[in-house]
This record gives C-alpha cells, sequence and structure tokens, in this order.
C-alpha cells in the first residue's frame, strides 16, 4: 500500500500522493519530517474497506533523508468485517529513492502491516517503483498476505494533472492477484479531486471495485450480487498537515 518517493525526488509528483495515500498530506518537497492527522468517512484499502465502511481517524508520519533513504507509517482506527469493534491498525514502510539519469525517479522498500488485536492478520510486504511527472507504477509482493497464506502480488498504476491552483484531478488503478486462491483475485480504481488551504488538505474521490465472483474473503466481509459485480464507494478525506 505504501510507495514513496522520496522528498528530494517527490516534487513531478506530488499532484499523485495525495490521491493514492492520503495519510501522506502533510508532505513539503523541502521538509525531513512531516505529518498528518484527519478523518476518513471510508478507508478504502485496495478497493476494500478496512473500516466496515464507517468513518475512522488517521494520523501519519513520515521521513525523508537527504541520501534517498525514506521511512513512515500510519495508525488508523479501523474495523475488519469480522471484528465487533474498533482497534488500531498500524503499519509502517522504509526504502530508498533515486532518479535516473532520464529524470525517471524509482524506489524500492519494504512495508509491515500489524492489527495488534488480531496478530494472525500482520504481514509484510516489498515494493518496487518507477514514477514519472505525472504517472507511477508500483508491485508489491506478500509471501502470506494478511495471513491467509496466500501469496499475492499487487500491481498499480497512479496519474494526476493540476486543474487550477488549488484543485488537482487524479486516478488509479490496482489489480490484486492471489497466487494460491484465484477467487480472491480483484481489480479496483480511484478517481477524484483534491485540494487544499494553508495546512488543511481535502479530497473527495469515486472508489470502484470487481471482486472475482462477486465475494471477499470473510475477513473483508461478503459482497452483495455475484458474477463480479462492481462495488462503488464515495470517500471523503479531511486532514491538517503538521
Amino acid at each position: 500500500m505504501f510507495m514513496r518517493v522520496s522528498t528530494q525526488f517527490h516534487q513531478p509528483i506530488r499532484t499523485l500522493a495525495l490521491s493514492v495515500f492520503p495519510w501522506l498530506l502533510a508532505l513539503d518537497a523541502q521538509a525531513q519530517l512531516s505529518g498528518s492527522a484527519g478523518i476518513v468517512s471510508n478507508y478504502m484499502y485496495r478497493g476494500i474497506s478496512l473500516s466496515a465502511d464507517k468513518p475512522v481517524a488517521r494520523a501519519a508520519v513520515n521521513y525523508d533523508g537527504t541520501s534517498g533513504w525514506f521511512a513512515g507509517g500510519q495508525v488508523v482506527t479501523g474495523q475488519l468485517a469480522v471484528e465487533t469493534h474498533r482497534s488500531a491498525q498500524w503499519s509502517g514502510y522504509a526504502g530508498y529513492a533515486q532518479r535516473l539519469p532520464s529524470g525517471l525517479s524509482w524506489e524500492t522498500g519494504v512495508t509491515a502491516y500489524a492489527f495488534p488485536k488480531n496478530p494472525n492478520w500482520n504481514f509484510r510486504e516489498a515494493f518496487i517503483g518507477l514514477a514519472g511527472d505525472t504517472l507511477s507504477a508500483r508491485l508489491h509482493y506478500s509471501p502470506d498476505y494478511l495471513g491467509l497464506n496466500e501469496r499475492s502480488l499487487y500491481g498499480e498504476l497512479n496519474g494526476g494533472w493540476v486543474l487550477t491552483q488549488r484543485l488537482q484531478a487524479f486516478w488509479h488503478g490496482g489489480y490484486y492477484y492471489s497466487l494460491d486462491n484465484a477467487r480472491s483475485n480483484r481489480s479496483e480504481a480511484r478517481l477524484g479531486l483534491a485540494t487544499s488551504y494553508q495546512a488543511w488538505r481535502a479530497q473527495l474521490s469515486l472508489d470502484l471495485v470487481r471482486l472475482r465472483g462477486g465475494t471477499a474473503t470473510d475477513i473483508y466481509g461478503k459482497t452483495s450480487g455475484g458474477g463480479g459485480e462492481v462495488r462503488h464507494v464515495i470517500v471523503l478525506t479531511v486532514a491538517r498537515a503538521f
């Protein structure tokens, strides 16, 4: 889920960070340490709600080193479908990024996800990525996704453009592929607008997901219908940088 280009290379794709990683709302191209705190109407992760379709509070921090190393993390008051109450969901990442002579930037790193109330769901991923001025691509691999005994690959493309001084448009597309359970495969997308005023940031997006066979795992819950029905969700994010 995490994919970061170090802030020393981040300026060309700054319009994309808000769309795909709302917890990085506080990024400043000149800062080494940044953060944000806010509210999300529905915490969507790769097309699936990790908050039982409820609003969540979220806080994040990010550090960028001058030599290309970066790290960060976030905590969310999430709630999976099988949970009866909210609990903290932690995630953190670390990696290295560099700019190529062509002007593109590449990065690689690892991400860890932790569910303190349900440690069996903890998992890790490795990622690689390539980013240009208006487009970025990433590939993630997990040897045991969400503790489901599934090796997984997740590929994504992200893009964005400036509409006005304060308004940006963005899009995201991703595909989750399980190497061990074809029923877990799914495609998802996000389209939206982002804006900012002083330290405040906001974005509104339409998230869509198509699950194979119309169902998800028990951890995610069930979707209505079958045959790969497309589900859509409107998501509002408001946060303040610090």
